[in-house]
């Protein structure tokens, strides 16, 4: 899913929208998720999806790399609203331009504000220990990842993988999960010892001035007012 090619862009991208504070950023997210749930009609969605679609662009998240993340949500969107009765095309249609509306939010989103950023709102609205909490599963997430990427190319190196025999296949699968748990809780052991001889305390993963105002942040706090003012007139 190119998660660590998102990660690297939130931190690496150099546009006005990346230079956007954290809290404005999501302030916009936020205005286009409720857009999302209470707009009915498609004509501000398709708008506002071609919004997003530009946005992308000038944040310099390619579609050709990252546009299959938008298929996924539509496609079982599409799925969904095929199962409904409708008495017209526009139902269906509206419930696959809101899936990839909503989709291409988050996407905006999460390529260009860093994840301890993100994580470091939820101490908005949540306790700081489980904030750094979840910091650290998505951190661990990506090392877990690595680890059982290169024990599976290990594991065809060696034979252990083969299309046509399944029970070797199985079996190859329950050695690299149980390899891949031990590993994981080994590291849990090991980070818990590092943030204590480190002296942690609450809150240290998360801090900074992420929240602070910026210049840029006209952007995106006027495009979200007016989508809010379309959903409300429209």
């Amino acid at each position: 899913m190119h998660l660590a090619d998102i990660d690297h862009l939130a931190f690496r991208g150099h546009s006005l929208w990346h230079r956007a504070s954290a809290p404005s950023k999501m302030f916009f997210s936020l205005a286009v998720i409720f857009g999302v749930i209470t707009e009915h009609g498609p004509l501000l969605l398709a708008l506002t999806l071609v919004l997003h679609l530009g946005l992308l662009q000038v944040a310099g998240v390619s579609l050709r790399r990252f546009g299959h993340l938008l298929f996924y949500p539509a496609l079982f969107a599409g799925l969904f609203a095929l199962t409904r009765p409708a008495a017209s095309w526009v139902g269906p249609l509206t419930v696959v331009i809101k899936s990839l509306t909503a989709a291409s939010s988050l996407l905006l989103l999460a390529a260009t504000t860093g994840a301890p950023v993100i994580f470091g709102m939820l101490r908005w609205l949540l306790p700081a220990a489980l904030a750094d909490a979840l910091f650290l599963t998505y951190r661990s997430f990506f090392i877990l990842v690595e680890r059982l990427g290169n024990f599976l190319t290990a594991l065809k190196m060696k034979g252990g993988y083969s299309p046509a025999k399944l029970l070797l296949n199985l079996r190859s699968a329950a050695a690299a999960l149980g390899v891949l748990l031990i590993y994981s809780l080994e590291a849990a052991e090991r980070m818990d010892k590092i943030l204590t001889l480190r002296g942690y305390r609450t809150g240290i993963f998360l801090e900074g001035g992420w929240y602070r105002p910026t210049r840029y942040d006209l952007g995106p706090v006027l495009l979200g007012l007016v989508i809010l003012m379309g959903v409300v007139m429209l």
